[in-house]
């Protein structure tokens, strides 16, 4: 069987033979060039660098060095663990948000690491002494922001697909009663809980420390941004109205909105932010029933759950998510009939 275009559907919803060969190029092709591109370049350097170069800084300037030898099988390692990751990726995932999230954080991380180990060992060519060097702060930098930009980039280039929906409903659909001239709104805002505070607090501690001990302007840019992202996340207002679902942090951002015409019903389901997805903020599950659904999680609890009519799955952890959820399927209820997929 054939889609529109032509690919032949290969399982996992409309994944089809011409979408996995692109997600494997785009999984497993940049970690394998990043890592050949600077490995040769750093071999191409081996009569302008010091014996051995300078591996890592602190502030005092370099503290533990290497041979050149040991820096290149280290570039080239870390290409073959991510081409590795990609491998399993693309073979295993067939929900795009996984993937393109996958792909996204394992290129990143690839070219970034790579990126600082070019740079930080180009800053040494002619230098006779790799420990008169000082801390290459604005190459560590630079090639943070590479690797964000590819990984950014290259999880924009992974194809999208629609997903089965799953073939029966994991929690509860339940409706509320609302008179047939009454108009609704019901909104909630909603906090991070404590161990997320408590993680974040920690991190925002342990990163103050590090700017003020070793007076480092990139460790202060990190920290400025960990504090506006805990600010943006530390709370959110959900929404629910004619409109659809909204949700949307304290600064604006990040915000997600689905509209009504979107929706095919919602659930009330219960997750374990830990287990379920890995930790608090914006996420997404990757295994277990939720599988694929992203969204809000900043407390373990109630959630609601949006099942959207092409499959994709919404989820915010919210107080009273039954009522939200009963919301939802009563506005639903009053739209115009159209064809949806049986909650029973």
């Amino acid at each position: 069987m054939r889609d529109s275009t032509g690919g032949r559907s290969v399982g996992g919803g409309g994944m089809t033979v011409r979408d996995r060969r692109v997600v494997r190029v785009l999984a497993i092709l940049p970690s394998v060039l990043a890592a050949a591109v600077g490995a040769a370049l750093v071999a191409s350097w081996r009569t302008t660098l010091p014996d051995p170069v300078a591996t890592h800084w602190s502030s005092h300037g370099a503290d533990d060095f290497s041979g050149l030898t040991f820096v290149i099988v280290t570039l080239i390692a870390v290409g073959i663990i991510g081409a590795a990751i990609g491998v399993a990726l693309s073979v295993r995932a067939t929900d795009p948000a996984i993937i393109r999230t996958g792909i996204g954080i394992v290129a990143g991380v690839v070219i970034s690491i790579v990126a600082v180990i070019v740079s930080t060992t180009a800053c040494q060519r002619g230098v006779a002494d790799a420990g008169t060097v000082p801390t290459p702060q604005w190459q560590i930098a630079l090639s943070l922001a590479i690797g964000l930009m590819g990984g950014l980039g290259l999880a924009a280039l992974v194809p999208s697909w629609t997903v089965t929906p799953p073939t029966a409903d994991i929690g509860d659909c339940p409706r509320v009663a609302i008179g047939a001239e009454e108009r609704i709104v019901w909104t909630r805002v909603v906090s991070s809980s404590l161990a997320a505070s408590l993680i974040l607090g920690g991190a925002v501690v342990i990163l103050a420390s590090l700017a003020l001990v070793l007076r480092s302007w990139l460790v202060a840019a990190v920290l400025l941004l960990v504090v506006v992202s805990a600010i943006a996340m530390w709370g959110i207002r959900v929404t629910v109205d004619r409109a659809g679902v909204t949700v949307r942090g304290r600064l604006g951002r990040p915000r997600t909105q689905v509209a009504m015409s979107e929706i095919d019903h919602a659930e009330v389901v219960g997750v374990r932010a830990l287990r379920d997805f890995g930790g608090f903020g914006h996420r997404i599950a990757v295994h277990g029933d939720l599988k694929g659904a992203r969204g809000f999680v900043l407390r373990s609890g109630s959630a609601l759950l949006v099942v959207r009519q092409d499959g994709r799955r919404d989820i915010v952890v919210v107080d009273d998510a039954s009522t939200a959820a009963g919301v939802v399927n009563r506005l639903l209820d009053r739209e115009e009939p159209v064809e949806r997929r049986p909650t029973e």
